[in-house]
């Protein structure tokens, strides 16, 4: 059972899940575009250490992606109604 907020009002508290949930999808963003890069890059380095650093890159890039997208998929229980989601977007918008 959730703890009695006194100062997080039902509006901070979207706020915050649907910030942490933008930065989650951000993260996700950023390592989809980072396999894409390094699987990219593999294709024209040649062997050595440096192409071993991209495999390595690569390698923990896939898993922090599975990672990721586990967060999201419990973070996703956790999300306000839709539409307290676009009342939270609103109020947050950056100018």
């Amino acid at each position: 059972m959730p703890a009695p907020f006194k100062v997080l009002d039902q509006d901070a508290q979207d706020d915050i899940i649907v910030s942490f949930m933008e930065a989650q999808e951000r993260d996700a963003f950023c390592h989809d575009l980072n396999q894409t890069r390094y699987t990219a890059m593999l294709t024209t380095i040649p062997g050595g250490p440096f192409r071993d650093r991209i495999q390595g890159l690569l390698d923990s890039t896939i898993v922090r992606s599975d990672e990721v997208a586990r967060i999201i998929e419990e973070t996703d229980k956790q999300m306000p109604p839709q539409a307290r989601v676009a009342a939270s977007k609103l109020r947050t918008k950056k100018p």
